[in-house]
């Protein structure tokens, strides 16, 4: 009987350690939680630059007003194009996609290195389909600039 005793002692004693463990494992849990629910409305903020960044830099192509494309570009980009005539022109012939696209599409996001990486589908005026990474730097504290837009090969694209 004493050995009964000391085994349900032990049994209750190992079930309230295991009670113990499983709601602190909870409450840490839960402590996590507002930090992955803020980083991913931060993603959700950064995507939503990206998308507006880049939508506004096509508007501008389509409305032929280089000088406001041009403004979407980071100083790198800017410091191999001298000015937004010549931005434009290389756009116009090196991606016509881009310069007067039938239609466009953003696909995956992502933030690598501290840049903003924004996959985009376009479809050009022969319905040909191309993507393209534009990669998005910070220049200050609200200011996104596009930094490089590179072809991504792929089965669906005519790149």
């Amino acid at each position: 009987m004493p050995y009964n005793r000391k085994l349900n002692k032990l049994l209750k004693l190992l079930t309230l350690s295991v009670a113990i463990v499983a709601i602190t494992s909870i409450n840490l849990g839960l402590a996590e939680l507002p930090t992955k629910t803020s980083e991913k409305a931060d993603l959700i903020t950064l995507e939503a630059k990206a998308h507006k960044v880049i939508s506004s830099q096509i508007g501008a192509f389509q409305k032929l007003d280089i000088n406001a494309a041009y403004a979407f570009a980071s100083p790198f980009i800017k410091s191999k194009f001298a000015n937004a005539e010549i931005f434009g022109k290389m756009v116009r012939s090196g991606y016509p996609m881009i310069w007067a696209p039938k239609d466009y599409k953003f696909l995956d996001f992502n933030l690598f290195n501290g840049s903003l990486i924004q996959r985009v589908l376009f479809v050009d005026s022969q319905e040909r389909i191309f993507v393209f990474d534009y990669e998005l730097k910070k220049y200050s504290p609200d200011k996104w600039l596009i930094n490089g837009v590179f072809p991504v090969q792929s089965s669906i694209s005519g790149a």
